[in-house]
């Protein structure tokens, strides 16, 4: 289907038309030159109108939920209880979930005595950066600080936390008070098996934490690992059936192909076979087919713009109504620090072009994240990262942006908890002998 952007310039053919009907009817409609200038003029208008051709329209949805895998990378994840070791097959089993999770809003954090943020859940997780995953076992297992960070990242109406760990050795009393005070629901693939195995290096047994298995049910579920992708099945099943239920749709997307350079080839065409080549005026109309959409506005807009001019670039931009046109003088009213005003023009633009789509709502974030309206800017960029989630730039913006806005809430707004002293394990046996300052859990 052929639609126009800028419809208001149709109304020009009008008197062409006539004039078409008087010269038809005059001595003029046997003259070939008359009628190829009449055709070209023509071609200028339907030009200015903007005639693109609907190819395809596009629903983008947001889910309103946010998912965190913490994936424990202790040194009792080196026991071959599940072979060749824990740490191996639960990293296999991690890469498959963030695969079959690719549309979802998904990061991922390491940790034994500390965590590591290695994808946040806005990114987006390419075939790449999964072939490069290398993780190595190391210290002691710290729970509660990886629900503490994973708490702080999860901002979404539905949060999950999908723990791939052991259970830990540690007392998981106040693990259990943050997962119920903060609302998160959790999925508990426990990697071990309920005998558990000798920890590499030391006279020690490490076996499945059954206390954080009776959480996991109480707040979500508990999954036993299996050698076929069914455990898979039942997380990524889990998942989407909680993130299905907030899904809304967040924009459609209509996709266009502008037909003015074909529009352009015919005239050029045209001009070519006739005899109109060899005179001046044919050759200035044709220049004029081919820089049709420039008006005194524009022009100056631009002209404005270039020298750092931007409030007189805003005010000569503004002379055209069309969204190209509104949209540059909203960006030349935040170069000249006036974000009122570039809100205030950037906010009555409507348009069905994707790219222009994305300009206008990536200048609205800079807008809102200038008056220091965080949490606006942080809404704004996430539907962005929804939208377009390959582009860089707008991937860096959000991870600023998200992080400025983390750090300005208040203390009361965060479930945050200290660090317990550790108890004696009921989970693990040890010979009678030191094991040393280093804990293997």
């Amino acid at each position: 289907m052929i639609d126009f952007m800028e419809k208001g310039f149709l109304w020009l053919l009008i008197p062409v038309i006539l004039l078409g009907i008087y010269a038809y009817r005059s001595k003029v409609r046997n003259r070939f030159e008359f009628w190829i200038a009449y055709i070209v003029v023509f071609l200028i208008i339907i030009s200015l109108g903007k005639p693109v051709l609907k190819t395809g329209e596009k629903t983008i949805y947001k889910k309103d939920t946010e998912i965190v895998i913490l994936l424990d990378h202790s040194l009792s994840m080196e026991v071959s209880d599940l072979k060749p070791t824990r740490l191996i097959f639960a990293l296999r089993k991690v890469k498959k979930l963030l695969k079959e999770l690719e549309d979802e809003k998904i990061g991922l954090i390491i940790f034994a005595e500390k965590p590591e943020i290695i994808f946040y859940p806005y990114e987006k997780i390419t075939e790449t950066d999964l072939e490069n995953l290398s993780i190595k076992s190391e210290g002691s297992t710290d729970i509660l600080s990886a629900f503490s960070v994973a708490n702080s990242l999860l901002t979404a109406k539905e949060r999950i936390v999908v723990l791939v760990s052991d259970g830990s050795d540690e007392d998981l009393g106040k693990v259990k008070d943050l997962i119920e005070q903060s609302g998160i629901k959790m999925i508990f693939y426990g990697v071990a098996t309920e005998k558990g195995g000798k920890v590499p290096g030391y006279n020690a047994l490490s076996r499945l934490n059954m206390e954080m298995v009776k959480i996991a049910r109480s707040n979500g579920i508990y999954v036993k690992p299996s050698l076929t992708d069914e455990d898979i099945s039942r997380i990524t099943d889990f998942i989407k059936n909680i993130s299905e239920k907030t899904k809304t749709v967040l924009l459609k997307m209509h996709y266009k192909t502008d037909l003015s350079p074909f529009i352009a080839l015919f005239s050029l065409g045209l001009i070519t076979a006739g005899f109109l080549m060899r005179r001046f005026g044919s050759v200035f109309i044709f220049l004029l087919f081919l820089a049709y959409p420039s008006y005194s506005g524009e022009i100056k807009g631009y002209f404005y713009y270039a020298f750092g001019k931007y409030k007189k670039a805003a005010s000569e931009f503004l002379q055209e109504k069309d969204p190209e046109n509104m949209y540059n003088a909203g960006l030349s009213y935040y170069k000249a620090g006036m974000y009122l005003n570039a809100l205030s023009v950037l906010k009555k633009i409507k348009t069905d072009d994707p790219d222009l789509k994305k300009k206008i709502l990536y200048t609205l974030s800079l807008c809102y994240l200038a008056q220091k309206k965080y949490k606006t800017a942080e809404e704004m960029l996430s539907h962005l990262v929804e939208m377009y989630p390959t582009e860089e730039r707008i991937r860096k913006l959000y991870r600023f942006v998200n992080m400025v806005y983390n750090l300005g809430k208040k203390p009361q707004e965060k479930k945050t908890i200290v660090k317990i002293k550790e108890k004696k394990s009921k989970h693990f046996k040890t010979a009678p002998m030191e094991i040393g300052e280093k804990n293997p859990w």
